[in-house]
């Protein structure tokens, strides 16, 4: 029996699986993989581009679920040795925000891939604080064509 790789917490690797760069990288751990799920995390800092007043703004909870997404589709790529392609956030089909994190909150996002067809993915995302669910949204992301 091997041991699991996760969670993920090196930044470098990290931010090979994403397009991202600073100072846009809102994510900062891989908890878990699979083929259709993956749960990613994020501790809120004073520095992100999206903390205002000691609170994470909308655009990083949004920023932050994105990010989840291409982790996954980066993560699916790196295990089979290619080159993951360049995604974009295609629609946000609907969104609930209930609270927002301070600086200092651990976020622990889940998404469960709910369609896949012709390079446009159906998911469901939920983003905790601890056991509360801080938000939950359906989004629509899509593969670049080359």
């Amino acid at each position: 029996m091997t041991a699991s790789p996760f969670p993920i917490v090196d930044k470098l690797f990290l931010q090979e699986l994403l397009p991202h760069r600073a100072p846009m990288v809102m994510i900062d751990c891989l908890y878990d993989f699979s083929e259709k799920t993956v749960a990613a995390g994020l501790s809120v800092r004073e520095d992100h581009i999206f903390v205002e007043g000691g609170i994470l703004l909308e655009a990083g909870i949004i920023e932050h679920m994105a990010q989840s997404i291409a982790l996954h589709t980066g993560y699916s790529f790196y295990i089979q040795q290619k080159t993951a392609p360049i995604g974009y956030l295609g629609t946000i089909k609907s969104i609930s925000i209930n609270s927002f994190p301070r600086v200092g909150d651990k976020l622990l996002t889940k998404a469960t891939i709910l369609q896949e067809f012709m390079g446009v993915t159906l998911v469901s995302i939920e983003t905790f604080v601890g056991e509360q669910q801080i938000a939950q949204a359906e989004i629509k992301s899509v593969i670049a064509s080359s």
